[in-house]
């Protein structure tokens, strides 16, 4: 009898199928207030690295003419391009391997992403594709100073993260890349508008039952996560 293989399902995967947009730390609201921080030319080139379903693509492209996303997830990026009502700005492909020429773009955007790749080949290719003075804003998860060893590597475990770094560990790898310019923020350095919605589901159809375990698993492990892990705002300046 033959033997059928498949491979786990990953907390990304998960969010693919609930097509959830503003799933980074500080929700769509905190995109908001950095973006219009930012002060962004109307003829700037953005990049949002690891775009997902193009929530941050959808308030970029109301200011701005030229924004590109990629994302390595087809499902993602199938309701990316449902939400844009256009799919040629979208491109699959990696963060390790960004697709684009050297000095491209004037800022890249990466939320809550970095943690999911081999972080320091990333920022590198973050670091290629901007142009000189160009900027990377950077949302992430650094791993709290009292995170006990094994509740950190349940974090690490069910979420999938590559890169599960502490506040000097992420700065080291951006003065690496190449950047000189870097300031960190938390979320308390933003006004954010708490009544209003943060999160967006479109959903797939026929979900199976694993994913739903998937998310109680998830809600099971937020409160060690809030323990373990803060997030930063890292804004480097090429």
């Amino acid at each position: 009898m033959r033997k059928e293989w498949f491979m786990m399902p990953t907390y990304l995967d998960l969010l693919a199928q609930l097509g959830v947009g503003g799933a980074h730390p500080g929700g769509f609201m905190l995109t908001k207030e950095i973006i219009e921080a930012e002060k962004i030319p109307e003829t700037a080139a953005v990049l949002d690295a690891g775009c997902g379903t193009g929530q941050t693509m959808q308030f970029l492209k109301s200011m701005i003419t030229d924004v590109k996303g990629i994302d390595p997830d087809p499902v993602m990026l199938q309701k990316a391009a449902k939400r844009l009502k256009d799919s040629s700005c979208l491109i699959k492909g990696s963060l390790e391997k960004l697709p684009f020429e050297s000095r491209a773009f004037d800022y890249v955007f990466c939320e809550s992403v970095l943690s999911f790749t081999d972080a320091e080949t990333s920022i590198e290719e973050a670091y290629r594709v901007l142009k000189d003075e160009g900027i990377l804003l950077a949302i992430e998860i650094v791993k709290s100073e009292n995170a006990e060893k094994l509740m950190a590597e349940e974090i690490e475990t069910f979420y999938g993260f590559k890169s599960m770094l502490n506040e000097v560990e992420w700065m080291n790898h951006f003065k690496s890349a190449g950047f000189t310019d870097i300031t960190v923020h938390s979320q308390q350095d933003f006004l954010i508008e708490e009544d209003e919605p943060t999160t967006e589901f479109d959903m797939s159809e026929d979900i199976p039952s694993l994913y739903f375990d998937m998310l109680a698993k998830h809600e099971s492990l937020r409160e060690i996560f809030h323990r373990a892990v803060q997030f930063r705002i890292f804004r480097c300046v090429k």
